[in-house]
C-alpha cells in the first residue's frame, strides 16, 4: 500500500511538471520560413538583399539585427541627403493578404543592420526587408546571415520579451571572371570615364566592354574555326571530284556537274542555309545544327574549288602531260606526279582566298540560332546596348583573315617569280599597316595561275587541253 501511494506521488509530480511546462509561454524561435537571397550572381560588387520570415501565433517582433559575415560593407547603403541617419532598405509587412504600414527605424555598426519596428511585427505575420547596396567580398562561396530578434511572447501564463539569435539562413553567389574585375576597377577610372563620354568612342571603343566581351565572344569564335576547319577539308575533296566531272569526256557526267556548279554559284549561301536547315528538316531529313552547318560550307565551297581546280589543271601545259606520257605513265601517274603538283602550286593562293571568304561566311548562320561568332556578338549587344562587341567580333575575324591575305600575296609573289623570273619589289618600301601589301600582278603576264579569280582562269584556258 505503502508503494502505491509513492508510486502515484511521482505520477502526480510529473503531471504538474508537465502542465506547468505547457501553460508557460514556450521559448520556442518566433521566426518560420525564414530564408535570405541575393540579386547578383557574382561577388565584388553591390547587391540587393531580401530577407523574407514568416513570424509564429505568440510573438511579435519588436527589433531585429541583420549580421552579415566579416568582409560585407554596409558604407554604401548611407542615403544621400538631410538626414544621416538614412539608410537603403526598406519593411513591408502583410497580415494575411493586408499590407501593414510601419515605420521602421534602422542603425548601421560595421556588418550589422539594426531594425527597430514601429509598431512591431504582429504574430502571424510576413516580413519581408529589402536591403540594398550592400557590397560584397569577390570570392564566392555559401554564407550565413545571422539574424538576433527580440520577441514579444505571448501565452496563458502570461508575456515577456525575450532575445532570440537565427543563424540557418544561408545564401551564396559566385567569384567573378577577371574581366569583370578588370572591367570593375575600370568604372572608378577618371580617364576611361572621359573616354566613354565621347559618344563615338563609348558606342563602339567601350574599355569594359572590350575587356568584358573578349572572353565572351572566343567560344563564338572557336565554332566558326570548327565549322570552316571541318567543311573546307570536305569541299576540297567534293571540288576536285566535280572538276574531274566537268572535264569528263561522258556528256551526261559533264552536264550534271555543270548544273551543279551553276546552281550552286547562283544562289546565295543564306539561301542554302535555310534550305538545308528548313526546307530538309520538314521533308524529315534532321541532323545536329552542327553537322548542318558543316554541310551546307562544303557544299557551297566545294562548287567554287571545282571551277579553281579545273582551270588550275587546264592552265598546264598540254605538253607536260604529253612528256608524261612518251616517259611512258599512266594517265594516272601523269596526273599524280606532273599535272596535280603544279596545279596545287598555282591555286593554292586562289585557295586561300576562298577559305577567308568560307570563314566569314560562317556569320550567316546566326540567322538560324546557332552560337558562332556574331550570334554571341548579337546577344551581347542587345543585353549592354552597345556595338563594343561586334568591334571585338572584327578583331577574332581579322586575327584570322589578315595574315591569310598577306600570305597569298606573298605565295603570288613567289609563284610569279619562280615561273617568270619575276622578282617581287621591295616589301621594305611597300608595307602597309597589317604587314606587306598584296602584290597585283597581271594574269596575262604572270600567267593565268596567279590570278585572284577563278572563272578568270577558267576563260583564258577554256580552248586548252581536256584531260
Amino acid at each position: 500500500m505503502e508503494r502505491t501511494s509513492r508510486t502515484a506521488r511521482i505520477v502526480l509530480v510529473a503531471l504538474l511538471a508537465v502542465m506547468l511546462t505547457v501553460g508557460v509561454a514556450s521559448p520556442a524561435f518566433a521566426l518560420t520560413s525564414a530564408k535570405v537571397t541575393v540579386d547578383e550572381e557574382t561577388g565584388g560588387q553591390p547587391t540587393r538583399f531580401t530577407v523574407v520570415v514568416q513570424t509564429d501565433k505568440d510573438a511579435a517582433i519588436s527589433s531585429m539585427d541583420l549580421m552579415f559575415p566579416t568582409g560585407f560593407d554596409l558604407t554604401n547603403m548611407k542615403l544621400t541627403g538631410p538626414d544621416p541617419t538614412k539608410y537603403d532598405y526598406d519593411v513591408v509587412t502583410l497580415e494575411g493578404l493586408r499590407r501593414v504600414k510601419n515605420a521602421p527605424t534602422g542603425t548601421v555598426k560595421g556588418e550589422t543592420l539594426s531594425v527597430a519596428f514601429d509598431p512591431a511585427i504582429a504574430p502571424d505575420s510576413s516580413l519581408r526587408i529589402q536591403i540594398r547596396n550592400v557590397d560584397t567580398p569577390i570570392k564566392g562561396g555559401t554564407y550565413a546571415l545571422k539574424v538576433s530578434y527580440t520577441a514579444e511572447t505571448t501565452g496563458t501564463a502570461g508575456s515577456g520579451s525575450v532575445t532570440r539569435t537565427d543563424d540557418t539562413m544561408r545564401f551564396s553567389y559566385l567569384t567573378p571572371p577577371t574581366a569583370e574585375v578588370i572591367s570593375r576597377w575600370m568604372d572608378k577610372q577618371p580617364a576611361i570615364t572621359s573616354w566613354n563620354s565621347i559618344k563615338a568612342l563609348g558606342m563602339f571603343f567601350k574599355p569594359q566592354l572590350l575587356v568584358t566581351s573578349t572572353p565572351l565572344l572566343f567560344a563564338g569564335w572557336l565554332m566558326a574555326l570548327a565549322m570552316v576547319g571541318l567543311g573546307f577539308p570536305l569541299a576540297i575533296v567534293g571540288g576536285l571530284a566535280i572538276s574531274f566531272m566537268k572535264m569528263s569526256k561522258i556528256a551526261p557526267v559533264r552536264w550534271i556537274s555543270a548544273i551543279y556548279i551553276n546552281v550552286i554559284r547562283g544562289t546565295p549561301l543564306f539561301l542554302q542555309i535555310f534550305v538545308v536547315f528548313i526546307g530538309l528538316r520538314i521533308a524529315g531529313f534532321r541532323a545536329s545544327d552542327f553537322v548542318s552547318a558543316v554541310a551546307v560550307l562544303a557544299i557551297n565551297s566545294s562548287a567554287y574549288l571545282a571551277e579553281i581546280f579545273r582551270a588550275g589543271i587546264q592552265s598546264i601545259s598540254k605538253g607536260q602531260f604529253e612528256a608524261a606520257s612518251s616517259l611512258g605513265m599512266t594517265y594516272r601517274q601523269s596526273m599524280q606526279y606532273v599535272i596535280i603538283p603544279q596545279t596545287v602550286k598555282r591555286v593554292l593562293p586562289t585557295m586561300t582566298s576562298e577559305f577567308i571568304l568560307l570563314f566569314k561566311d560562317t556569320a550567316l548562320f546566326a540567322a538560324i540560332g546557332i552560337f558562332e561568332l556574331m550570334m554571341y556578338a548579337n546577344n551581347y549587344v542587345a543585353r549592354v546596348a552597345n556595338l563594343t562587341p561586334y568591334v571585338v567580333a572584327a578583331g577574332y575575324y581579322l586575327i584570322i583573315t589578315i595574315p591569310l591575305i598577306n600570305m597569298v600575296g606573298m605565295l603570288e609573289a613567289k609563284l610569279a617569280q619562280s615561273e617568270h623570273g619575276q622578282a617581287p619589289p621591295d616589301n621594305k618600301k611597300r608595307r602597309g599597316f597589317f604587314g606587306p601589301l598584296a602584290l597585283s600582278v597581271d594574269p596575262y603576264r604572270a600567267g593565268a595561275s596567279i590570278a585572284g579569280d577563278a572563272d578568270a582562269i577558267g576563260e583564258t584556258s577554256d580552248k586548252g587541253w581536256r584531260p
